[in-house]
């Protein structure tokens, strides 16, 4: 009997020494780099660490509504993308497991990150992830257009109002479509911030009545209406900003760092032709940050050896999918290494970047966005005037953000 137990006690410590603990991560389907990139950082943190392994596997088709659900029956994975975009929603409903304690245990330095870029993931003064990556928009010009027209090049410098008189002088000397411009909110929310106006009021109302919120929505759409330099994509037979920028049927397109890389695959000649600058401002410099973050689910059963994955996928693991994906560094140390300068408008644009979220009561706000975009739609093409427009979203803004 006693040889048994001392059997049995073998076999346990042995199998606790050799223990290993799998941690899946999971997020959208990337592109061949991006996917590419992830195998990479997964096999480097396998290599290296015996007793915690990693495995990917990414959710196809519709991410949100997938997850959601797995949240809901407990089978989601332990690490998983966040978009900024639905973060509030998330963290809101309290399936994310706050990082603070780790950070401070671990003394983990949040400060090597953007700031903006650490904000995004904070709620209620907690921070729920920490960002995979991001981007920012900023102004794309086509040189060769601007030289055969005489117009000078946009700069970073540029005001609402040298933006206008630069198009307008395109338009004058023969260029037909100097701009295009989505009908998107979220592509707004520059001119409105950097007019001095603000989306929500201190109750979490909508604040685009307010004059200065105002002001730069009506700059924005008399880009299109009033001044007729600016057009939609699909005006000039295109899907979106940077197809039109590569059939070179615009001068000028507002658009992220995600335009490079298509621009440099699918029209090269034209990528060759590309300047890029910060986006104009009035008051104060604005441009939009799109981010997702790493963060853990809270009903994970291996919370610690979740956390010493993010830290990887943060901070190594950044490194290598920075270097093989091609994206933007969160982390101040990587963004300063990367000296493609036609990235550096994005990197400076993290500087005062406003987040892609507009706070809510229940942190969701899709409903509110798709209604907005299709006043924007009408807008664009006077079907409704600014303030019909106004009087419309505020009066339904409030069932829209019920999520009801």
């Amino acid at each position: 009997m006693k040889k048994v137990w001392m059997v049995l006690l073998t076999m346990v410590i042995v199998s606790t020494l050799f223990a290993v603990t799998t941690i899946k991560i999971s997020g959208w389907p990337g592109n061949p780099d991006e996917e590419s990139a992830i195998k990479a950082g997964v096999e480097e943190f396998n290599s290296t660490h015996k007793d915690i392994q990693v495995v990917w596997e990414p959710i196809p088709g519709n991410y949100l509504e997938t997850l959601k659900t797995r949240l809901s029956a407990g089978t989601a994975p332990d690490i998983f993308y966040v978009d900024v975009y639905f973060f509030q929603e998330f963290a809101s409903k309290n399936v994310l497991l706050p990082l603070d304690l780790y950070i401070k245990r671990d003394k983990f330095d949040l400060n090597a990150y953007f700031p903006s870029l650490v904000n995004a993931f904070k709620y209620n003064n907690r921070v729920y992830g920490i960002a995979k990556d991001f981007s920012t928009l900023a102004l794309y010009y086509n040189k060769e257009i601007f030289d055969k027209y005489g117009v000078p090049y946009p700069t970073n410098n540029d005001t609402w109002f040298d933006l206008l008189d630069k198009a307008l002088q395109l338009k004058r000397k023969g260029f037909e479509t100097p701009m295009v411009l989505a009908a998107d909110f979220n592509r707004v929310i520059p001119f409105i911030l950097g007019a001095g106006g603000k989306l929500v009021d201190e109750n979490l109302n909508t604040a685009l009545d307010e004059p200065a919120s105002k002001f730069g929505l009506k700059f924005y759409i008399d880009l299109v209406t009033k001044y007729g330099v600016a057009v939609e994509p699909q005006t000039v037979g295109a899907g979106w900003i940077g197809e039109a920028l590569g059939k070179e049927k615009v001068a000028m397109g507002m658009s992220g760092p995600w335009s490079l890389g298509f621009l440099k695959g699918s029209y090269p000649d034209v990528y060759k032709k590309m300047g890029v600058v910060e986006m104009p401002s009035l008051i104060k410099k604005s441009t939009m940050v799109y981010t997702v973050s790493w963060s853990i689910n809270k009903e994970s059963r291996n919370k610690s050896a979740a956390w010493e994955v993010l830290k990887f996928l943060v901070t190594r693991g950044q490194e290598i999918f920075v270097e093989k994906a091609g994206v933007l560094a969160s982390r101040k140390d990587l963004a300063s290494k990367d000296k493609d300068p036609m990235k550096i408008p994005f990197y400076k644009g993290a500087e005062y970047a406003q987040p892609w979220s507009v706070p809510t009561p229940t942190g969701i706000f899709s409903i509110a966005n798709d209604q907005i975009n299709s006043r924007l739609k009408d807008l664009f093409y006077n079907k409704i005037t600014l303030d019909e427009a106004l009087k419309q979203i505020k009066e339904n803004y409030p069932q829209w953000i019920s999520g009801k």
